[in-house]
């Protein structure tokens, strides 16, 4: 947008970068309100939005309620405040101003009460600005005799209106009380928490069902039936001439057939599953790179991550890494598999992830990670067994031959046959089955308790968070000292009071990279920020560029620059993909200066959540707003633009004041 009123231009293109390293969107009901909520909740939700500094949308909210008879003192001291938070007088619109004018009137039925009181000063703050020469002495007086939270407020949300006289009375005990509750409420040990994602619910990989074919099980089926039936035939024909040597025989084959049966479906079953799990363990070839900024990437990037810092120092890291490369790709390959067709940001299963690198490493250092080849290796005495059975097998059913054979030779033989060759089928046959449930009743044992190890460390994870993690409240406070002591800094640096500077503006936006995460329906808070402060004096503009750590409460470093007002060339707001939104800023001399006031919406927004609502709100706690104004007035029409405005007030000023006698 330029600014004699260019139409908005789209800047992003596909594929661009924004920069966001991380983002998370965190459940609450803080800002939930909607259309058929009661005049008591749309001005509950309006004050948090006030307070935790999206003003615009707080004086919708409010408006809302007072249109539907919700209209104390409190509530009209909190409306006008949502009306000149983070703005200047100048941004009001003269109905705007007169709505301001008559709230004397609109209190007049209300009890004589400190809210009542504090309203009553803000209209007295705005009447010292309209007419400039009036004496705000017993403004300020009136303002100082305020209690602590309603006097708190004024100063607060005022801070755009105050100038002069006003600010600098007030400005020791603000930049004071700023340096006092920077680091409050354990900022350094819990604002880490407000950009942790929410836990994504504990899954586990499914247990797959019993996959052995139809035509499998007829096989067997009918190879074990033939079996059955030819040594039944042997068994039948031994038992009719009852002679001892080939009973024996026949109980001899019996027994060694079993034991042969049962050691070799346990060799068989040990045997797979040492298999599998060699496999899970066994290091990977070369993975094909995932699509970047795809969610197996991002979960590629966080067990790299994990897996080093979780990893132990020195000289095992190396070690560690190549021991760990089977089991770090097979969990990997889990956790793509069970949450990637969830639509679940990557960050909302990091608390997995870390939870993950931390076991394995116990299980490495406690030397149990390949304790499986112990669990799952056959022992000799199984070994033992088996073949002894299976030898035994041979002198058994020579016996068993030898005494049929005199009932019939050739049925006998064809029986024994029959016998060899069903058997010879049939017995791997249900060896494959046998194993197959055992092998499946392991891993349904192995999921169950891994499902009840992550449910456990999700709800600490979570109780960790919700007790840590800073309120909406206490990060805008946050915010607000840090920029306090900028403006402070820069108002030192070039050795400026506060009656030296005709108007200044804020504008808070994302530094690239960082993280950035918000409540639901609430604005974007940055890990990262870049605060650039405009103040405007009588020989032109300073603008300082403070790259403020916001999660570490540190200031990176400063870019000041000073400018004429007839430098600025134009300023043009181009709205981008996904409803980011960027401001650019030419001087007469220079490149144009590109700044992201927000970042564009990434991926599919919440159910509920309108991306253009939140874009809005964003924006307003930026607070984009004012400055544009500024930077736009000043773009136009330069200083004049500054007298004009203070002159339009006072003009106006006298002829509400004549018509008010003429009547």
């Amino acid at each position: 947008m330029n600014t004699v009123g260019a139409e908005t231009t789209n800047t992003a293109g596909p594929g661009s970068t924004v920069g966001i390293q991380a983002e998370s969107v965190h459940n609450s009901t803080v800002y939930q309100v909607n259309p058929e909520s009661p005049p008591s909740r749309k001005y509950e939700v309006g004050l948090r939005f006030l307070e935790n500094g999206a003003p615009a949308r707080a004086r919708e909210l409010i408006d809302e309620a007072i249109a539907h008879g919700y209209d104390d003192a409190e509530v009209y001291f909190h409306w006008a405040l949502s009306m000149l938070s983070k703005r200047s007088y100048r941004d009001l619109v003269p109905d705007e101003r007169e709505r301001l004018r008559r709230l004397p009137e609109k209190l007049a039925g209300h009890a004589d009460d400190d809210w009542k009181r504090a309203s009553e000063v803000v209209c007295d703050l705005v009447d010292c600005l309209e007419v400039p020469a009036r004496d705000h002495g017993l403004a300020l007086k009136k303002l100082d005799s305020l209690p602590g939270p309603q006097r708190d407020k004024v100063i607060r949300h005022l801070d755009l209106v105050l100038t002069g006289g006003l600010k600098n009375s007030v400005w020791a005990e603000t930049y004071k009380a700023a340096k006092d509750a920077r680091e409050s409420n354990d900022r350094a040990d819990r604002i880490w928490a407000y950009f942790q994602a929410d836990p994504a619910e504990p899954r586990v990989r499914p247990v797959a069902a019993i996959a052995v074919p139809a035509t499998v099980l007829l096989r067997t089926a009918a190879w074990s039936a033939l079996f059955t039936a030819a040594t039944g035939y042997l068994g039948w024909s031994v038992l009719m001439h009852a002679e001892p040597l080939p009973i024996l025989s026949y109980l001899l084959l019996l027994a060694s057939g079993y034991f042969a049966l049962q050691k070799g479906r346990d060799w068989h079953y040990r045997a797979r599953r040492l298999r599998e799990k060699e496999r899970e363990h066994r290091a990977p070839l070369a993975r094909s790179r995932a699509p970047e900024k795809g969610f197996a990437n991002r979960i590629d990037s966080a067990f790299d991550y994990y897996f080093v810092k979780y990893g132990p120092r020195g000289e095992k890291r190396d070690q560690w890494l190549a021991e760990t490369a089977g089991i770090r790709n097979t969990l990997r390959n889990e956790v793509v598999e069970i949450y990637r067709e969830s639509r679940i940001r990557a960050e909302k299963v990091h608390w997995l992830i870390r939870f993950m690198a931390r076991d394995v490493r116990g299980r490495w250092e406690a030397g149990t990670l390949f304790g499986y080849r112990e669990k799952y290796k056959v022992v000799a005495s199984t070994k033992v067994w088996c073949w002894t059975s299976c030898l035994a097998l041979f002198p058994a059913a020579a016996g068993v031959l030898i005494g049929a054979l005199h009932s019939s030779p050739v049925l006998t033989a064809v029986s024994a046959l029959v016998a060899v060759v069903t058997g010879r089928f049939a017995a791997p046959l249900w060896l494959h089955i046998s194993s197959e449930y055992r092998c499946r009743e392991d891993r349904a044992s192995e999921r169950f308790q891994a499902a009840a190890e992550r449910k456990k460390e999700c709800k600490r994870w979570k109780e960790k968070l919700d007790a840590t993690r800073p309120s909406e409240e206490e990060m805008e406070e946050w915010l607000n000292c840090d920029k306090t002591i900028i403006l402070n800094r820069a108002l030192k640096y070039h050795r400026l009071a506060w009656h030296d500077i005709l108007a200044h503006a804020f504008l808070q936006t994302p530094h690239r990279p960082s993280k950035r995460a918000r409540v639901r329906g609430g604005p974007w808070r940055y890990s990262k920020y870049n605060i650039q402060v405009f103040l405007m004096t009588e020989d032109g503009v300073h603008e300082v560029n403070s790259k403020l750590d916001f999660e570490h409460a540190v200031t990176l470093g400063e870019e000041r620059e000073h400018f004429r007002f007839d430098a600025i060339s134009s300023v043009h707001v181009d709205q981008t993909e996904g409803f980011g939104c960027t401001l650019k800023l030419t001087l007469m001399n220079g490149d144009p200066k590109s700044t992201v006031v927000t970042e564009p919406e990434a991926g599919q927004p919440d159910p509920g959540e309108d991306p253009r609502a939140i874009s809005k709100i964003s924006i307003d706690a930026a607070g984009f707003g004012h400055t544009l104004r500024i930077l736009e007035g000043i773009a136009a029409e330069g200083k004049s633009w500054l007298d004009r405005d203070r002159r339009s007030h006072a003009s106006e000023h006298s002829f509400r004041k004549s018509s008010v006698g003429q009547g």
